[in-house]
């Protein structure tokens, strides 16, 4: 009866340690790459029912009175938009097809060698490059000083409630200045 209980336990030890058939579940790029996916499909759908809209406007704008030209400006615009939008989605489709497969070889090498997947190392590389990715592509010095914690106003502008502290309208011993026809 022992020999039956070891064998059992021996099997269902042995049971517990077989590889994930779909270890993309369990991978956060791979789910992050999901969302991206369903945001994008959401917006060429609400894309496309903006673009009906401009449509019925373009046919029930009166003739010679330069709202056409705006009309098929918006009409336009948002079939471009569009485009976009379903470029990026089959890209999105591509990049999680893609991901798929390497997290599959990534998994079965991890789970060969016994060591921990998905790697945080690479998770934390990903949102590194998203946050680069999306970042502001123009300078703001303001902004970049409220994310310094550096703060605008009467305190830090010397007294005045300027930005930069400039004494604006002052000369240098903090007498006004004259004018030529004083």
């Amino acid at each position: 009866m022992r020999i039956i209980a070891a064998i059992l336990i021996l099997f269902t030890l042995a049971a517990c340690n077989k590889p994930d058939p779909n270890p993309e579940l369990k991978d956060p790029i791979y789910s992050d790459l999901q969302t991206k996916l369903g945001a994008a499909t959401a917006a060429v759908e609400a894309e496309k029912k903006k673009l009906e809209g401009f449509e019925k406007d373009l046919e029930t704008v009166v003739p010679q009175t330069g709202q056409i030209k705006y009309a098929q400006k918006r009409v336009f615009e948002s079939q471009a938009l569009i485009v976009k939008l379903e470029q990026e989605k089959a890209y999105l489709e591509l990049k999680i097809e893609q991901r798929k497969k390497e997290a599959a070889i990534s998994y079965h090498k991890a789970f060969a060698k016994k060591e921990e997947w998905p790697n945080p190392k690479e998770y934390a590389s990903y949102q590194a490059e998203e946050k680069l990715r999306t970042a502001k592509r123009t300078w703001d010095v303001k902004s970049r000083m409220k994310e310094a914690g550096v703060s605008f106003g009467p305190s830090a502008a010397g007294g005045e409630g300027k930005e930069g502290g400039g004494e604006g309208g002052k000369a240098e011993g903090g007498e006004k200045k004259e004018g030529h026809g004083e």
